[in-house]
């Protein structure tokens, strides 16, 4: 019994148990209460009872003896004085009524009366009682038998008999009301002393309850208090806020257990952030370091360095395996108190077990390199002695499946606990390393790519410039010769001969506008040098581009509408291009008008926009919309003219695109419906002229690009 209670006040009474006990406590303070004044009320009943019950009705009943001998004298005392029978009547009755009282009287006391010598006073009043009244009746009915034959009878005698039962009567009576009396007191006394038992017994009830209750209630609320006041120091920051997990109920102890539970791992969890913060401030550092290192070994020494003093090591290694698997790059740092060691990757097996480390994504970390495990190792012995090394990190550099090199993180003079954040903060650094690694080999190989593109693509320039102007030269000599034979220098031509020159000079013409788009190329791929730029006048340019395609036009059966448009329409460019780029969009409009059609070209001047817009439309063949994506693509020729054999290579508006929006910040917009024609929108920016300065005898020249209209480019 006495194991089983220490045992349970040492695991702690639940809040259930205690509230169950208190409730029994409760109704067994009840219980006593009401069993008090249960007794109490008990006695008073039975006083009650015998008062009502027995003393009263036993007295009344000894009354009613009295009453009926009273009128059985008074009648028979009258029959003798007058000889009236008729004055009989109480007489006759009166026998019966004392016979019933007397019954009546000795039943009652029968019941009331406790054994014992209350009971004998009663029968023995009794007893003498009822002798009393025979007798008396005996002598009355004599009397009753001589007054009915006239005989003289005797009175005293029955007088006597009378006063006789009148005492006993009388004797009875007084008993019966003393001891009425004496049960009225008692029952009073009971009463009174009832309520003070049943007082006292509340009174103490309450008190008893009252205590209980305040320490029941304060082994729930004051751990209760703790543990609240340890929750609010929690959440407040204080350190140490542990509430007592040995008092108070099973329910508030396990709360206190998990809560206490819960504060260390808050704890362990807040010195795991701050290392891992602390490991990734190291990781940030060094990633910076090594993204302004200029070369490779600048990284390796800046690694080592801000690794080792960010870990508090005693040395870092680092070093770089080259293709053939020897060391390519190393560097190492110390403390300035150690000497430099040799290159650990010369160490027996060290390349197989970087290898292996890399292959398998792992890295090797040893708290104590000095334990009888490790020292069994004849590999682990030669590092220690080599390195000095008594606990390590090993992490290998590498990218994809290639091994790239290795990382030592060593403790020389003691083991030491290497914690998970330590190890990610040198895994992140190795990735560090090997993304600078390969980044630096990659800008090698890129700039190494990026010298032979130019090297091509100025081999490219070179071979167009010589290429165009080498069939230039003969394609003039050509032109010529034929101009020549077509004015008749030669000598007549028959038709048939004028037909054959014909095609002859409409090849040379292609071929002549497919060398100077080779040559636009050229100089298009050279960049345009704006300093070279001057006023150009675009209503001039129009104008020279119809009547240098005006014969084209009239071969073609194609009407040529131009309006030139006002005279401020100026732009700042290189002539040469502007002058390519009205000729290939208008040639292209001619080239793809049906025969009877009209093209017309057009500038206007949108002075708010500051702009100059060329227009040129055409009624033509028009371009599929699924092909107009690609019309600004170098050698791309729509489907219908492919289809419909029209002559072309498909650049004359990739040139117009990039002179007019890389070379001039324009644009360039087009507008084609399919069987309907094409409309082409050259958009431009403004050029105006200042205004000239009054003659002072010096010329007006302002950044090497003429001012005067003069001047102006036609």
């Amino acid at each position: 019994m006495f194991r089983w209670r220490r045992r349970r006040a040492a695991q702690g009474w639940s809040i259930t148990a205690r509230l169950r006990l208190l409730v029994l406590l409760c109704w067994a303070m009840l219980l006593v209460v009401s069993f008090t004044a249960v007794a109490s009320l008990e006695a008073q009943s039975r006083n009650i009872r015998l008062l009502t019950l027995a003393q009263g009705p036993a007295r009344d009943a000894n009354t009613q003896v009295l009453r009926a001998m009273t009128d059985a004298v008074i009648g028979l005392n009258a029959y003798q004085l007058t000889g009236d029978r008729a004055l009989l009547q109480p007489y006759f009755g009166a026998r019966d009524r004392t016979i019933a009282a007397l019954a009546t009287l000795q039943g009652t006391l029968a019941t009331g009366s406790a054994p014992g010598d209350s009971l004998n006073l009663h029968q023995e009043l009794t007893d003498r009682q009822r002798l009393a009244v025979e007798q008396w009746w005996t002598t009355a009915a004599a009397m009753e038998l001589a007054i009915s034959r006239g005989e003289r009878t005797e009175i005293l005698h029955s007088r006597t008999l009378f006063a006789r039962f009148s005492a006993a009567n009388a004797a009875l009576d007084e008993h019966l009301t003393t001891e009425r009396d004496q049960t009225r007191v008692e029952a009073r006394a009971l009463a009174s002393r009832g309520q003070a038992i049943t007082g006292v017994a509340t009174v103490v009830a309450l008190i008893a309850m009252l205590l209980i209750g305040r320490r029941l209630g304060a082994t729930i609320s004051r751990p209760l208090t703790e543990l609240r006041d340890a929750v609010v120091r929690e959440r407040e920051g204080g350190q140490g806020a542990r509430p007592r997990e040995d008092q108070g109920s099973s329910e508030v102890r396990a709360v206190a257990r998990h809560f206490n539970a819960l504060t260390d791992q808050r704890l362990a969890l807040q010195q795991a952030q701050t290392r891992a913060l602390s490991g990734h401030q190291v990781t940030t550092k060094i990633g910076r370091a090594i993204g302004v290192a200029s070369d490779t070994r600048q990284a390796l020494d800046v690694m080592c360095a801000a690794l080792g003093e960010g870990l508090g090591a005693d040395r870092v290694i680092s070093h770089t395996l080259g293709a053939d698997r020897t060391t390519s790059l190393g560097a190492q740092w110390h403390r300035p108190d150690l000497p430099p060691v040799p290159d650990l990757a010369e160490l027996p097996d060290m390349r197989e077990v970087a290898e292996v480390l890399w292959l398998s994504a792992e890295s090797r970390v040893r708290d104590d390199l000095m334990v009888a495990e490790m020292q069994s190792d004849e590999r682990v012995r030669v590092f220690c002695r080599v390195a000095g090394a008594r606990a390590s990190i090993m992490v290998p550099i590498g990218y994809g499946d290639r091994l790239i090199g290795m990382i030592y993180v060593l403790m020389v003079g003691e083991p030491r606990a290497w914690t998970a954040s330590e190890v990610d903060v040198v895994q992140a650094v190795a990735g560090f390393v090997a993304r600078a690694i390969i980044e630096a080999e990659h800008l090698d190989q890129q700039r190494e790519y990026v010298e032979r593109v130019q090297r091509l693509d100025q081999q490219k320039s070179d071979f167009l410039a010589t290429v165009s102007h080498e069939l230039r030269t003969p394609l003039t000599s050509i032109a010529g010769y034929l101009e020549l034979l077509e004015d008749g220098d030669v000598g007549e031509l028959t038709t048939q001969q004028h037909g054959m020159l014909e095609v002859i000079s409409r090849s040379a013409a292609r071929l002549r506008s497919l060398i100077e788009d080779v040559m636009m190329l050229s100089r298009i791929e050279g960049g345009a040098n704006k300093l070279n730029f001057v006023p150009v006048s675009i209503p001039a340019l129009i104008t020279r581009a119809g009547e240098e395609l005006w014969i084209l036009a009239q071969s073609s059966a194609v009407e040529l509408e131009i309006d030139a448009g006002p005279t401020a329409a100026i732009v700042l460019g290189d002539k040469t291009s502007l002058d390519r780029a009205v000729i290939n969009v208008l040639s292209n409009a001619i080239k793809f008008s049906r025969p009877g059609s009209v093209v017309t070209i057009s500038s206007t001047l949108d002075q708010e926009a500051r702009r100059v817009l060329i227009t040129c439309q055409d009624h033509g063949v028009g371009i599929p919309s699924k092909d107009q994506g690609d019309l600004f693509t170098r050698f791309f020729r729509a489907s219908n003219v492919t289809d419909q054999s029209i002559p072309g290579v498909g650049l004359g508006l990739s040139i117009v695109k990039q002179i007019v929006e890389d070379h001039h910040e324009g644009q360039l917009r087009l507008v084609s419906v399919e069987g309907e024609g094409t409309t082409v929108v050259v958009d431009l920016p403004l050029y105006e002229l200042p205004s000239a300065p009054e003659a002072d005898g010096n010329d007006s020249q302002s950044g090497g690009v003429s001012t005067n209209r003069a001047d102006l480019a036609h």
